[in-house]
């Protein structure tokens, strides 16, 4: 997290002096159900110790004002939120379709200056995106609603701005993993939306994140595939909308009759989100009861199934600053540990968990290859947006 000091330079920078207050929006982690979101299933997420922090001021003129340091500033009303197609992609369209949704459900809204500093690496997978769009649904509720709003309705905000305004095909998981802070699972088969059982984080082992170093530009097709197979199986094979509407058995029974309509790729999909719940599951029974193997061993299987099932742990034919090559460099060094993928997949960042005892080992192997900078312990928090 980045210290009051640093963020207040920035504003002074680019506004001057002010009334400043501080705000801070985590960063996220999957640690348990990959793609699994979209197909109303169930996942374990949290936040972390790195995210954006905002010295944020308010004012009357109705304009949002926003510097992000490395970033070109921008500017809009609050009376002129209509959808721009040519913003598609850019941090305006998620802050104004952050602002359209809330004023469309009732919030009250208007003007503040922001400087912003983030020390989520871009392309490592922390959902710098949700974050952003969490930290703007926050200083509005504070500024104009007295901090009112639920968690759950600051998720789905995040999530209209992101697949409306910006133009991705996002489900609810990085969305609701920051809203509602801390550790969770998330149980998406809600008419709610998600469902969310805390969990807390006490075993014996050290979370380290390896940014890989390689880019999310370019793959929508990839990832979009992953829910459309789901999809598709649901749908053509069992007879329903989402796979969490029909059981596992369902699942099993049905691909033994075979469909000629559904590919047998899809069948691999599918089969992944109904083996990667029942992970969920484990890993849920593992931190509430301490047991760090069967927590080592969900991760391991969970990476497996990614790798063989989904194949989405690495771009097809680009196996270097893959995050598939970074679990085979970092696995023999941390020894009983486990390294997972975290995200969407293709590129990002990976997760490794390691006992105390390997820790100087790991590290100084992986930042051998990748980098300090891109090889650093991480703390899951207790909390998600939050003025301090």
């Amino acid at each position: 997290m980045i210290g009051k000091e640093k963020v207040a330079a920035a504003y002074k920078a680019a506004f001057g002096k002010g009334k400043i207050r501080y705000f801070f929006s985590p960063g996220r982690v999957e640690i348990l159900g990959n793609h699994t979101d979209h197909n109303h299933g169930i996942a374990i997420a949290s936040c972390i110790d790195r995210g954006i922090t905002a010295a944020v001021e308010k004012n009357d003129d109705g304009a949002i004002q926003i510097a992000s340091v490395g970033f070109k500033p921008f500017t809009f009303y609050t009376d002129e939120l209509k959808y721009n197609p040519a913003e598609k992609g850019s941090t305006l369209a998620l802050a104004k379709g952050v602002a359209r949704a809330m004023k469309d459900a009732g919030y009250k809204i208007g003007g503040f200056r922001a400087a912003l500093v983030s020390d989520i690496q871009a392309g490592s997978g922390l959902s710098s995106s949700a974050a952003f769009e969490c930290l703007i649904a926050k200083i509005l509720d504070v500024l104009y609603n007295e901090g009112k709003m639920e968690p759950g309705e600051m998720a789905k905000i995040g999530k209209f701005a992101e697949n409306e305004y910006f133009g991705k095909a996002c489900g609810l998981l990085d969305q609701s993993a920051i809203a509602f802070g801390g550790g969770n699972l998330l149980d998406f088969d809600s008419p709610n939306g998600v469902d969310v059982t805390p969990l807390q984080y006490h075993l014996p082992l050290h979370c380290f994140l390896i940014n890989t170093g390689s880019s999310h530009e370019g793959l929508d097709a990839l990832y979009k595939a992953i829910p459309d197979g789901m999809r598709n199986v649901a749908q053509n094979l069992l007879g329903v909308d989402y796979l969490a509407d029909a059981s596992k058995e369902d699942f099993f029974q049905a691909i033994s009759r075979g469909n000629l309509a559904v590919k047998e790729s899809d069948k691999l999909i599918a089969q992944h989100f109904y083996d990667e719940c029942d992970r969920v599951r484990m890993g849920q029974k593992a931190l509430n009861e301490n047991d760090t193997l069967s927590f080592i061993r969900a991760l391991a299987e969970s990476q497996v199934s990614m790798a063989t099932l989904l194949h989405n742990t690495m771009v097809p034919g680009q196996y270097n600053r893959s995050p598939q090559q970074a679990v085979d460099l970092a696995t023999p060094h941390l020894h009983e540990g486990a390294a997972r993928m975290s995200g969407g997949g293709f590129a990002g960042s990976v997760l490794c968990y390691c006992y105390a005892k390997d820790v100087e080992e790991f590290s100084h192997s992986m930042s051998a290859f990748y980098g300090q900078d891109n090889v650093y312990e991480i703390a899951f928090l207790d909390h998600g947006p939050e003025e301090f």
